[in-house]
């Protein structure tokens, strides 16, 4: 009981931050951490003295160290749905591991919500449209593309076979949605919670980035 009274920060919390900060969510075999990159060398180049950084992974692994658990059983808490006790006991081989799936989930909110009460931030995936889609100053993008274009990037990049990209991919989208659910209070469908959605196949990484920039200028994150 006391894990989920905890299960979110209180709205007057995230109301306290105003940002900047950028969300990317992605389906699977979409290059939003390119993206992330280049856009923060755009950003430098439109201001010299620019303190926009994208994030990601490094959130996963300080949530693993406070949690003493290893980085890769953290992702498998926050990327597939809750299974309570079984999962727990399962987890708990190999390492110390005294935390449930709730304390998991709370610890990399919280981690989350401090880079966006920092500001000039891109967050790259882990639930992050869920937990700052009410920050005043935010801009939650989404990249998408055909299933089959998706599944020759997988294929390509993992050195999988086509029958396990395809598996691949339908569960890890399904997790990620699952994940922004949890943290946005109720079931997403289709592409609300985002601002603009950008066709990772028909559009080049150069011009998403010139988009998003503009799309930055005119809500006023620059």
């Amino acid at each position: 009981m006391q894990y989920m009274s905890h299960r979110t920060e209180p709205p007057e919390v995230k109301n306290r931050i105003t940002g900047p900060v950028i969300t990317f969510s992605r389906e699977k075999g979409c290059p939003a951490n390119e993206i992330a990159e280049k856009l923060i060398h755009r950003l430098h180049d439109e201001k010299k003295n620019s303190k926009w950084k994208w994030v990601s992974t490094e959130i996963v692994k300080e949530s693993a160290k406070r949690l003493h658990m290893s980085a890769e059983n953290v992702n498998h808490v926050i990327y597939s749905e809750n299974k309570g006790f079984i999962r727990d006991l399962i987890l708990s081989f190999g390492q110390h591991y005294n935390e449930s799936d709730e304390m998991v989930k709370k610890t990399l909110q919280d981690l989350i919500l401090k880079s966006a009460a920092n500001g000039n931030v891109i967050l790259v995936g882990l639930g992050g449209v869920g937990i700052c889609h009410d920050i005043e100053k935010s801009l939650h993008i989404k990249f998408h593309a055909p299933h089959k274009h998706r599944v020759k990037e997988v294929m390509k990049r993992e050195n999988m076979n086509e029958h396990d990209a395809r598996e691949y991919i339908d569960e890890t989208d399904e997790n990620r949605k699952l994940l922004i659910d949890y943290y946005h209070g109720l079931k997403v469908h289709g592409n609300e919670l985002f601002d603009a959605s950008f066709n990772t196949s028909t559009l080049t990484q150069d011009w998403i980035i010139e988009a998003i920039l503009s799309l930055m200028k005119s809500r006023k994150l620059l």
